[in-house]
């Protein structure tokens, strides 16, 4: 299966039409020529076409030569990758089409007939499924027939949106799965939807491979899930059911709980207390998005509670990235003690876990390839990897478990008690930390390996460094 590519709104530089979708495979570019030409031929403009590829390796940018105005690289996700696409395109309606879904031919002309009316603000075509079984006539009925009923649309109806109101809700939720829901749910808030009849065609593929009545109650369930309130990283997770590559390894995140005033305080003479909050928020979503959608290992969150809150409850930021039993407590008098917590909770949890690594939520450097490499080596062998920060610190630590005994650990995170020719606590937070946590290795008599330095986001320098990753860092 080809990674998820998602073609960005295309504006009309002297219209205003914009198509969007997701790339799922190179043969269904045919599409992009298709709504090219219907531009040309009805409404005498051309809709500007944006693909936003969510790291694919699979050559999807050559293959887009010449069929699309703009091409760009974000972080992966369906809504991150079209917001991407939506914040570069200039046109006054928004088509967010997938890449294996073809538009009627009188698509463009219907969009600007419907929406030219005041009150229609959103909407979406009927959606007519490629296969000829007569399972799937029962089955886009339904689809469209619930979509109308409920006001509700998904992403196969090809959604439309004026621009203005797309910016006004803050475009699709950073969702992995279920965005086009929560948008529908919050844009039937202030319209209720076009719904066109004219149909577009998109591939019942999955239908066909997994069989139809199994999909069938797949979707349902899931939905249903959503609606009881289900992370919809979970349900991402059983919806594309990619198991992990290292099963045997743990992922915990170390965040702070997201309170005004309280995180990222560095930085909060450049940027006030507010945008410190939301800097801090959307680094928090884009490593543990960007990590666990990887799909490398089990990831978890551990949280340091705000003194203000409760400790029974969980930030809505956490809950929308993974289930409530993933997100855990910090526990201890310092970093090191905390950081000790957490894997000795990792450990001894299950039997099958080997390998914990250990990445701060500020750290957007870390991406899942450096991840990947840093489980490689754990599994070949290696006791402790090491991912020096260019500050001084570091932005992952990896231990497996076998070679690290309590004394080892203590060592490592500097709960070693006087006596022992070691320094009595780690420097945390000072340029320090590095060269001290070698000396520990060293002495506790453990072999490490080292990774490439990466950054994280703790200085007013560090934030220019952010337009340089990739997938693209969401600038407010």
């Amino acid at each position: 299966a080809f990674p998820a590519l998602d073609r960005g709104q295309g504006p009309l530089p002297q219209g205003d039409l914009q198509a969007q979708g997701d790339l799922q495979a190179q043969g269904d570019l045919q599409a992009q020529g298709n709504l090219q030409a219907q531009g040309d031929s009805q409404t005498q403009v051309r809709p500007e076409i944006i693909v936003v590829d969510g790291g694919s390796r699979d050559g999807s940018r050559a293959a887009c030569e010449g069929l699309v105005d703009h091409f760009l690289t974000s972080a992966p996700g369906r809504a991150r990758q079209m917001n991407a696409g939506a914040a570069v395109a200039n046109g006054e309606i928004l088509l967010f089409l997938h890449i294996d879904t073809l538009l009627p031919d009188d698509a463009l002309t219907l969009l600007q007939e419907h929406l030219s009316r005041v009150t229609a603000f959103w909407g979406r075509f009927d959606v007519r499924l490629s296969g000829t079984r007569p399972a799937f006539r029962c089955i886009e009925y339904f689809m469209n027939l619930r979509s109308r009923v409920s006001g509700v649309a998904t992403g196969d109806q090809a959604i439309f949106v004026r621009r203005a109101v797309f910016e006004r809700v803050g475009g699709f939720p950073d969702l992995p799965l279920m965005e086009d829901v929560a948008l529908s749910k919050t844009l039937r808030r202030l319209a209720p939807p076009v719904c066109l009849r004219a149909r577009v065609v998109t591939s019942s593929r999955r239908w066909e491979q997994h069989g139809v009545a199994r999909t069938v109650l797949l979707m349902w369930w899931l939905r249903m899930l959503y609606v009881l309130g289900v992370a919809p990283a979970v349900l991402h997770a059983r919806y594309y059911k990619k198991e992990f590559e290292f099963s045997a390894s743990v992922l915990a995140v170390f965040a702070k709980e997201p309170r005004l005033g309280e995180v990222k305080t560095r930085l909060q003479p450049l940027l006030g207390a507010g945008r410190a909050l939301a800097l801090h928020e959307t680094l928090i979503r884009y490593v543990f998005g960007n990590l666990q959608s990887a799909r490398l290992c089990s990831a978890e969150f551990w949280v340091a509670k705000s003194p203000s809150s409760s400790n029974q409850d969980s930030h809505e930021v956490f809950l929308s990235l993974c289930n409530k039993s993933d997100i855990y407590i910090q526990s201890g008098s310092d970093l090191g003690a905390r950081m000790r917590h957490a894997v000795d909770h990792a450990w001894s949890r299950a039997a099958s876990v080997e390998n914990v690594v250990l990445v701060g939520a500020d750290c957007p450097s870390v991406d899942a390839e450096y991840l990947r490499e840093a489980l490689t080596l754990l599994e070949g062998g290696a006791s402790v990897v090491l991912g020096p920060a260019d500050d001084g610190g570091y932005v992952l630590l990896g231990l497996r478990k076998g070679p690290c005994n309590a004394a080892q650990c203590d060592a490592l995170f500097g709960l070693t008690a006087s006596g022992t020719g070691l320094p009595d606590e780690l420097p945390w937070g000072t340029e320090r930390v590095l060269e001290v946590t070698r000396d520990r290795l060293r002495r506790a008599g453990l072999t490490w390996v080292e990774l490439e330095p990466r950054w994280d986001v703790d200085r007013p320098e560090d934030l220019p460094r952010l337009a340089t990753l990739r997938p693209r860092f969401p600038l407010g």
